[in-house]
């Protein structure tokens, strides 16, 4: 489960040659996962500037008829 908010930690455990490890692990990050998540939608929504297209015929036949 992910870590939602800052100061939340989890606790894992596991045996591993019949010798328990423990580990724990503590979130202290800038956002919140769900600034975060919202962040990254919002950034998907920005416009990217389009490619020019040239009016002579390139390599790939793209080129803008004109009359």
């Amino acid at each position: 489960m992910p870590f939602l908010f800052k100061g939340d930690f989890r606790v894992n455990n596991t045996i591993i040659g019949g010798v328990q490890y423990v580990t724990f692990s503590f979130f202290d990050g800038d956002k919140i996962i769900f600034d975060k998540v919202g962040d990254l939608i919002q950034q998907s929504f920005q416009a990217a500037e389009a490619d020019k297209i040239p009016n002579e015929k390139s390599e790939n036949h793209v080129a803008i008829e004109t009359d």
